[in-house]
């Protein structure tokens, strides 16, 4: 057998065979879809990035690319990558700020240090570059609080509040930056008043009224009153004068945690305010309800930072919306007449994906480092999700009424500090859209597969996890139906082999277990209360053909998708005589255009459709098999 699989291999490879087709049909969740114009950004800590927006001449939008700023046209499609320096520097600005056709940014040194970046918004000679702006910005009383830098300019200088190291007291200081005129000089930076209050989250300027609008914890005054201190929108003239009439509390939520706190914009005529999962609401400039909240539970935005008007017809406007994630902005439609929201296109890219699942019927799941984002098949690379959930799966699936898996809860990096609870996800949209945890935590260190075994005719199977970090498999009984955990979680036993780091599994019908295991998948069969290895394949003798340590897996009857991470190529293979059918990519050779994958792992199959995580290229690949000469795979 191990001479016709080298003979296999060899067609494949040169593309000679006449087994099976694997043909790239589109992208989920990447709006530069393939090649250079495919949208990235860094792959950093989600909670030490944040991005605004800007627009300019050209229609372009400007956004974070985590360790860049990336230039992305209307279309979805990347323009322009421009690098920071010093190299290891990153952006973390919750908005972006034009003056003098110069973008100006907030954003972090390799040395940890807070600093302004400013880069030339029209093209020079040679390649651009972001870079400090030389200038030694106020030192804040608490780091956690953030540098505030206003979109808009007053009187030809930036606008920044924060809450300075300075005053022992309560305040809030609003200073006016004058930058250079080349990256030789230093900026100058003056403070232009301070007003009582803390924790400031944002600041506007309307630069036709000369008005700043700032939001921060302030007392409030009701009926010539001072009440307690609560987040709210204050009003200013240049010289501080408080505006009649404010501060005006922020609006209210259904729930604490997403507690609106004065994190404004001011655009299309009137301010924004936003809040946790999603929240955003829409406000006058005498800071009342026009008509309030109009956007709540919309998940996939995370934390909203800037709303920002890029074009306006009628009683129609249209909106480029960034959240504290860089991965992806969203344009929405805002209909004054009807007073609703309509989210149009999401533009940018997956983060770090964490699985993904394809039903029967068309729907797409997919787990992100801060939501789990659902798709339809048929939806287009820029389509905004039709759902977002907070938990996050962090293993395959089971499909049945419901997207049972192991999840973290909330964010990825809750794992740090809990264990993964069982859960199910649903395409429905509820009011939370939060997936219903349906068991205690898993004593699982690091759940990488999951495989529900299904009996024939019984409602009652069995659940199994591979753990990468220990090395074993788990199961537990599953109550199909209710798609329920029914019995204690317990270690599998097995013999013929150790298993080093099983990354994914399927639960056979007959009850054997197909596991990946650092290069290598094994097939064990039970044989009383053990399992005991009975094959194993490991792609073939030649160097070229075998498998890389990190793989993934899917199986629907005969059938095995097989994704090689660290040799960049996807398999289709016949498990049950490991004849290999076809290949996606390109053996040793990342690459990012539709026929290459760069670092692939998490795969679902459903008969001839597919999905891939690309995870190097943050992109899910859609896929269609089909078998040559004898129409399609069964």
């Amino acid at each position: 057998m191990g001479f016709l699989i080298g003979i296999a291999w060899i067609l494949l490879l040169t593309g000679a065979v006449s087994g099976a087709n694997i043909e790239p049909v589109g992208v989920i969740g990447n709006s530069g879809e393939a090649g250079a114009r495919l949208v990235r950004v860094g792959n950093l800590p989600f909670d030490r990035c944040a991005t605004g927006v800007a627009l300019d001449r050209d229609l372009t939008l400007w956004v974070s690319g985590g360790d860049a700023i990336n230039r992305i046209g209307l279309d979805g499609r990347l323009i322009e990558r421009i690098p920071l320096e010093p190299q290891g520097s990153i952006v973390n600005s919750r908005t972006f700020a034009v003056l003098n056709d110069t973008l100006y940014f907030l954003g972090i040194t390799p040395e940890g240090k807070a600093a302004l970046f400013g880069v030339p918004m029209r093209p020079g000679k040679g390649k651009r570059v972001a870079h400090p702006v030389l200038l030694a910005l106020p030192e804040r009383k608490r780091d956690r609080i953030p540098y505030c830098l206003a979109p808009q300019p007053l009187g030809g200088k930036l606008v920044l509040a924060c809450e300075p190291a300075e005053f022992q007291e309560a305040r809030i200081g609003i200073y006016l930056i004058s930058p250079p005129t080349d990256e030789t000089q230093s900026a100058r930076i003056s403070l232009a008043f301070s007003v009582s209050g803390e924790s400031p989250q944002g600041i506007a300027v309307d630069e036709h009224r000369g008005i700043l609008y700032l939001g921060g914890y302030f007392g409030l005054f009701v009926g010539g009153e001072t009440h307690p201190m609560a987040f709210s929108i204050a009003a200013f003239k240049p010289d501080g004068t408080m505006l009649e009439g404010f501060p005006i509390p922020c609006p209210k939520t259904p729930a604490i945690p997403t507690q609106f706190l004065g994190v404004i914009s001011l655009t299309g005529g009137a301010l924004w305010d936003t809040a946790w999962y999603g929240f955003l609401a829409r406000l006058s400039l005498k800071g009342e309800g026009a008509p309030g909240r109009i956007v709540e539970w919309h998940h996939e935005l995370g934390y909203p930072t800037q709303v920002l008007c890029v074009a306006e017809r009628g009683d129609q406007q249209l909106l480029a919306i960034t959240t504290t994630m860089p991965d992806a902005l969203y344009l929405a439609r805002w209909d004054g007449r009807e007073q609703r929201m309509d989210f149009l296109r999401r533009i940018g890219c997956l983060p770090v994906i964490t699985g993904v699942g394809l039903s029967e019927d068309g729907w797409v799941t997919i787990g992100t480092e801060r939501a789990q984002l659902w798709w339809r098949w048929e939806d287009a690379a820029d389509a905004p999700p039709r759902k977002a959930e907070l938990h996050i799966a962090v293993t395959p699936g089971y499909f049945d009424e419901g997207f049972f898996a192991l999840a973290a809860q909330y964010r990825l990096d809750d794992l740090q500090k809990r264990s993964p609870v069982p859960a199910i996800f649903r395409h429905r949209v509820g009011e939370r859209n939060e997936a219903e945890r349906v068991g205690e935590p898993v004593p699982i260190r690091e759940p990488t597969g999951l495989s529900v075994q299904v009996l024939a005719g019984k409602p009652q199977g069995m659940v199994f996890v591979a753990d990468r970090a220990t090395g074993r498999i788990w199961q537990a009984e599953f109550w199909r139906p209710g798609l329920r955990i029914s019995g204690n979680w317990r270690p599998v036993k097995v013999e013929g082999t150790v298993l080093r780091a099983p990354t994914d599994i399927a639960a056979l019908t007959d009850g054997r277990l197909l596991v990946a295991d650092e290069g290598r998948i094994v097939v064990l069969t039970p044989d009383g209360d053990v399992y005991r290895l009975t094959e194993e394949f490991r792609g073939g003798e030649d160097e070229h053909q075998r498998l890389g340590k990190r793989l993934h897996f899917a199986v629907d009857g005969p059938w095995m998708l097989l994704s090689d991470t660290e040799r960049h190529r996807v398999l289709l293979v016949d498990w049950s005589s490991w004849h290999v059918m076809g290949i996606l990519g390109e053996t040793d050779v990342a690459g990012d255009d539709l026929w290459h994958l760069n670092e692939p792992t998490f795969v679902a199959l459903r008969g001839t459709k597919a999905i891939v995580a690309d995870s190097g290229n943050q992109r899910v690949l859609k896929i269609c098999l089909s078998a040559v000469g004898q129409g399609t795979i069964p």
